[in-house]
């Protein structure tokens, strides 16, 4: 025959576990119901004598419940002993059965119940081989109505033909001499053998008759199998005829629920014994009864080494108290939430004492009223291994995604966010715990463009990708959860599985926020650079004219007379070129000629004099926030009042019919302030100045462009004051933003580096006198400006010597020192078209004379001498156009005194 396994059991190699334990509750509940419909008592012991099952007619003959002789010594429970006829007693037949392994047949057992009733039984032993079942399993037949009805039988033994079971008579030869009606019945449906014996009847018919009628005992137990139909025959000698009488027994269903049952056991068997998990049975106390091979391999016990032993002797000794505790309120019905009714994992001990990871599934149930456990074991180290790997791996990878400098989401394949890394908090405002889970839609709001909050829309998912297969990386708006916007760039890319099925999708994304405003401000500064060399020449050579302009009207005012009518006119120049000196100012902000020239400032007295001043003949009312402590500043005061008035100017426009302004200045340290305010500063201190109207507000279309020259929304407008202000505030390395909603307000602020120098907001007190006298030596490329200087200074008792580029000035003062009448003080020009400027003048001068008095002028200031002058060897500095009057304050302060 060809060996291998079964199509029965390699249909079980295909069964998963769940089938596996229905499988089983299935059989073993087919077969308690079975045996328990049988009118013969079965009962199965273990090899110490104890009872593992008990089936109803077993217990009813007993006298006991099922539950109650369950775990006990069957003989200590019914005392029953082998009697003979005469009473003597001998050992007790399941001994015989326990001890020599070999079957039993008693056919009269006295079984004494617990009420002291005795009783005859007939019994039968067979030991039980089985590696998985050991013990024996014991059949006993309750002989009382079968001893009632032999009396029957003498009473009817001259009338058999009312039993409904065969009866004959036989004589010492085999012969039939008498068959009642239901024998009568059994010949005609299955006839005779060829020697005349009925198939019926067992075959040694004539050798049983002869051997009943010489020990004149009965012989019972006589099978006879004919056509598929089982019969059972006792054959009694009837002493006083020398007959034998035969009582037939119909068993065949009997017979068909035992042959049944066999197999059963067998697939029950074969489905244990095939299973590549460990299957094990115990009874109500935990004691094994029951070990398949593949248990034997994880625990390495053979069957009779562990049979008998408590379940706990597998599972280390730290979980014994947790299985013990769960046995027991399974055996009182409590098993709706005790962990032991799921999968649980624990630590399993082997045979070598070695530890492992195990995991055992419970099932229970009921053989009459007691509780038996079946364990499913699965060996899960090589499990736990793997699972241990993938976190290790998990966690590898997610410290590595949580350490990169983008921020990184990504989803399942529903578009719910699974990962949410620190550096994606930081830039949507949204944490882990709120972002996990939730759709990507509700929490990475994206626009194409930086557009308003109605423009911004959800991302769609998955992404599209570009032609070649590569994630597109654009330019985004982030709507982030505080409702502020991010610019970013992203990369969206999908995780496909081998069939390309989609499984979610990983975004990576860079604030570029910074970046973007940088590039804004690079673009704006170009436009300001291109602006600035067109304005820088004409605010040059205009600032000349100016200059020439106020000197002679300054000429003028001083040669008319007392209440002369033109001389308010003159005021009425001279005021004009003043405007058009405020003019040019703004022009050479644009310009190479915008650096500041830095003096140390009250930054609070100037701003609160500035705002009053702009803001004065209007209802807002005003509010200062000017703390007493404000670190030094050293800046240029007139291109400050110019960026206050401009923004205070601003407000009033924007608040035409009254309304509130507020200022306030705070020291600040960056990087301590948010980068996102200021990306443009280095670190260090600043003064930072807040100015906020309550105003109707910017448009968000317009905010990107305020800063640009000539772009204003107001008619008539030159659209040159913020764009001022932004110039300044770049010259001084400072910040300016802007924050505005509109119907809201706006609100500026003015970042300043700060000085550690002491503040001073005192100046000399330069006021002309005739009583000071010098010589001047006067360079400029401009006739007009030389003779004005000349004409007018000579009115202040200056002896004035003029020349026209710096050769010309480097031999007027040699010849001066030559003769011992050098100039008191040298007035040079900085910039001279085709010559000598002032810059190549001075080394020369001071060459000649170290202690040389120098005064640089220009009308174009963005040439670092001009605010950086006396590191060039200049005493001072006087910015076109001037003033005679200025001029001449600053000469008095030059000069040393002239004695007369």
């Amino acid at each position: 025959m060809p060996h291998g396994p079964s199509p029965f059991q390699s249909s079980f190699h295909h069964m998963d576990v769940p089938s596996l334990e229905k499988a089983l509750r299935s059989a073993q509940t087919f077969v308690h119901t079975l045996l328990d419909s049988i009118h013969i008592g079965i009962c199965q012991i273990n090899p110490q004598g104890k009872v593992l099952s008990l089936n109803l007619e077993g217990a009813r003959i007993l006298q006991r419940t099922e539950k109650s002789c369950v775990g006990q010594s069957l003989h200590d429970q019914t005392g029953c002993l082998y009697s003979d006829p005469h009473g003597q007693e001998r050992v007790c037949p399941i001994e015989r059965v326990l001890k020599f392994g070999k079957s039993v047949w008693t056919p009269k057992m006295l079984l004494r119940r617990p009420s002291g009733e005795t009783r005859w039984v007939e019994f039968q032993g067979t030991p039980l081989n089985d590696l998985h079942n050991p013990g024996a399993l014991l059949i006993f037949r309750d002989l009382s109505q079968q001893l009632q009805q032999h009396e029957e039988h003498q009473h009817l033994a001259s009338m058999p033909e009312e039993s409904p079971n065969p009866i004959v008579e036989v004589d010492p030869q085999g012969r039939l001499t008498y068959a009642n009606p239901a024998m009568i019945r059994l010949l005609d449906t299955f006839g005779f053998r060829a020697d005349g014996i009925p198939h019926v009847l067992p075959a040694t018919l004539t050798q049983i008759t002869k051997e009943c009628l010489k020990t004149m005992e009965p012989m019972r137990g006589l099978t006879v199998v004919v056509e598929q139909c089982h019969f059972d025959w006792t054959f009694s000698p009837i002493q006083d005829r020398g007959l034998v009488r035969a009582y037939g027994l119909d068993i065949t269903n009997h017979v068909k629920v035992r042959n049944t049952l066999t197999e059963l056991q067998s697939r029950y068997h074969s489905l244990v014994d095939s299973a590549h998990e460990g299957i094990i049975s115990a009874d109500l106390h935990g004691t094994i009864v029951s070990w398949n091979p593949a248990a034997q391999a994880i625990f390495g016990y053979h069957p009779q080494e562990i049979m008998g032993k408590s379940i706990l002797a597998l599972v280390e000794e730290g979980y014994r108290d947790l299985y013990r505790r769960g046995l027991e309120d399974i055996s009182y019905g409590q098993t709706t939430s005790h962990p032991l009714q799921r999968p649980l994992e624990l630590t399993g001990l082997r045979k070598s004492g070695e530890t492992f990871a195990l995991e055992i599934s419970l099932t229970s149930w009921k053989v009459g009223l007691d509780t038996h456990y079946g364990f499913i074991l699965r060996d899960i180290s090589d499990r736990k291994f793997s699972e241990q790997s993938l976190i290790e791996e998990r966690e590898r990878l997610v410290t590595t995604l949580q350490s990169v400098a983008e921020g990184l989401i990504t989803t399942d394949r529903e578009g719910r966010i699974s990962f949410f890394n620190p550096l994606a908090e930081a830039i949507t405002g949204w944490t882990h715990a709120e972002a996990i889970h939730r759709p990507l839609q509700e929490i990475f709001r994206i626009g194409t463009e930086r557009a308003s909050n109605q423009q911004v829309h959800a991302l769609p998912f998955p992404a599209p990708t570009l032609p070649h297969g590569q994630p597109e990386e654009l330019p985004s708006m982030l709507l982030t959860k505080t409702g502020s916007q991010r610019t970013i760039t992203m990369r969206e890319t999908p995780i496909r599985d081998h069939q390309g099925h989609l499984w979610g999708t990983v975004i990576v994304f860079r604030d570029i926020t910074d970046h973007y405003r940088q590039q804004e401000e690079q673009q704006r500064l170009n436009k300001l650079n291109s602006l600035g060399v067109l304005a820088g020449g004409l605010a040059h050579d205009f600032n000349n004219l100016l200059t020439t302009i106020l000197g002679n009207v300054f000429v003028a005012k001083l040669r008319m007379i007392p209440k002369d009518p033109l001389a308010q006119n003159l005021e009425q120049a001279e005021h004009a070129c003043l405007r058009a000196k405020e003019l040019t100012q703004q022009l050479l902000t644009f310009a190479k000629g915008g650096a500041p020239i830095k003096t140390s400032i009250s930054l609070g007295d100037l701003v609160r004099k500035s705002t009053i001043f702009a803001l004065s003949g209007s209802s807002i009312s005003c509010h200062f926030d000017i703390p007493d402590d404000l670190w030094p500043l050293d800046a240029d005061p007139a291109q400050l009042r110019q960026v206050i008035q401009n923004i205070a100017i601003n407000a009033r426009q924007a608040m035409p019919n009254g309304g509130h302004f507020s200022v306030r200045i705070q020291n600040t340290s960056y990087p301590h302030h948010p980068a996102a305010a200021v990306p443009a500063l280095e670190p260090g201190h600043y003064l930072q100045i807040t100015l906020e109207d309550q105003g109707s507000g910017i448009e968000e279309q317009n905010l990107p462009n305020i800063f640009d020259p000539y772009f204003t929304t107001k008619p008539g407008a030159s659209g040159l004051g913020l764009a001022t202000a932004h110039s300044i505030i770049r010259h001084h390395l400072g910040h300016i933003s802007v924050y505005s909603l509109p119907g809201q307000g706006t609100k500026f602020s003015v970042f300043l580096p700060s000085s550690y120098s002491p503040s001073t907001t005192q100046e000399p007190s330069l006021a002309p006198t005739h009583a000071q006298r010098g010589r001047v030596l006067v360079m400029d490329d401009e006739q007009s400006i030389r003779r004005m200087v000349e004409d007018a200074l000579t009115q202040f008792g200056y002896e004035v010597t003029s020349a026209q580029d710096g050769h010309e000035t480097i031999a007027l003062f040699s010849e001066s020192l030559a003769a011992g009448r050098k100039f008191d003080v040298v007035l040079l020009d900085l910039t001279i078209p085709g010559a000598m400027g002032g810059k190549e003048a001075i080394q020369h001068l001071r060459s000649l004379d170290p202690q040389v008095k120098a005064i640089v002028t220009s009308g174009y200031s963005d040439d670092p001498i001009m605010s950086d002058y006396q590191r060039y060897g200049f005493h001072s500095i006087l910015v076109k156009p001037y003033r005679i009057m200025d001029l001449a304050k600053l000469l008095e302060s030059v000069c040393a005194p002239i004695k007369t």
